[in-house]
């Protein structure tokens, strides 16, 4: 490898890893990142940083060729119209929580293929390698040798470096109409905050449908009546807007945080969980405790995940794959690196 492609790996690690110490990967943060030069970073759309550009202009042949490089580096990366961009290092929280995800839905049912990093291409030279992928088994995937183009129905990814925003702008991509996305129907991405001072750590599950519905309503409260939940009136919203947020773990976030969740555009009663702490004012929300607690379950429809399976959902297949966030909550905090100030 060339020595000024070294050098440019070795700054996009330096670079995460300085964004996430002085934490301005949490949102918002703004007051060490003059010290990055501007043509070296990439900015969602709403400003936030999403990642280092390591090389511009190349070819989806290049990537392919370059990303070996990058994990010589610890980091991850991919591309974006051309730009080769680091956005997320190895961790063993990323690792862990990722292997019990594929563990547990490959698990749920025999008739759906899940797998790690798998390269989704989604544009003009753009090419993700997306966390965990969910696709049902076709039949003439089981012939010797007859390949297929990958088109999952369901990705989660998973981000520790990677910002809120940023995991966030993916659910554009994925709910494109390239080859490799046209089957798509679930996002799922986890955010994982650093450890704090006190042991206790924010975590964020944001849920994305391609087909958007939600219960039309409008109000303050955010646990709807056991009535409007059995009976909603659905009204249809972006699929870039995520359906349900729920904040599952051990601290609330910060108005950081909570500035950046209510920018992606989901109204108050669908950000649940664990969002405040008892004050003078309000109680205290329930925080995610033990297994099997209703509001920190993630539920994904069968249907949804085999979508084009010839006769539909398998018989014997559960109405819902369930997803307990309690237990990832507890892979994050065995896992997350330790406060280190």
């Amino acid at each position: 490898m060339p020595y000024v492609l070294e050098e440019r790996f070795k700054l996009a690690r330096d670079t995460l890893l300085k964004f996430i110490k002085q934490d301005i990967t949490t949102e918002k943060g703004t007051a060490e990142k003059e010290s990055i030069e501007e043509e070296d970073t990439k900015f969602t759309k709403s400003g936030e940083f999403s990642g280092f550009v390591i090389l511009r202009d190349v070819s989806l042949k290049e990537f392919h060729e370059l990303r070996t490089g990058a994990r010589k580096f610890k980091i991850y990366t991919r591309l974006v119209e051309g730009d080769l961009i680091a956005y997320e290092m190895p961790s063993p929280a990323h690792t862990y929580v990722a292997g019990y995800l594929i563990r547990s839905i490959g698990t749920w049912s025999n008739y759906l293929e899940v797998g790690p990093e798998l390269d989704m291409t989604v544009g003009r030279n753009t090419q993700y390698i997306s966390d965990v992928v969910v696709e049902p088994i076709q039949p003439g995937q089981q012939q010797d040798g007859a390949g297929s183009i990958p088109q999952p129905r369901m990705i989660i990814e998973i981000g520790v470096a990677e910002h809120f925003i940023s995991l966030h702008s993916l659910a554009s991509e994925y709910f494109s109409n390239s080859t490799q996305t046209s089957f798509m129907q679930v996002y799922l991405s986890i955010k994982i905050f650093s450890r704090h001072a006190d042991n206790t750590v924010i975590m964020i599950a944001s849920i994305y449908l391609r087909n958007n519905e939600i219960p039309a309503r409008n109000q303050r409260n955010r646990r709807l009546d056991a009535t409007a939940r059995a009976n909603p009136t659905m009204t249809r919203i972006s699929n870039t807007t995520p359906n349900r947020v729920i904040s599952f773990g051990t601290s609330p976030p910060d108005q950081r945080i909570m500035d950046s969740i209510y920018s992606t555009g989901v109204r108050n009663d669908r950000f649940v969980g664990f969002i405040q702490s008892a004050d003078a004012d309000a109680d205290a929300d329930v925080i995610c405790s033990r297994a099997g607690m209703q509001e920190y379950q993630v539920n994904i429809p069968a249907n949804l995940l085999f979508g084009g399976f010839p006769g539909g959902v398998p018989p014997g297949t559960a109405n819902n794959l369930t997803i307990d966030l309690w237990e990832i909550q507890q892979i994050i905090l065995r896992r997350l690196e330790i406060y280190a100030p």
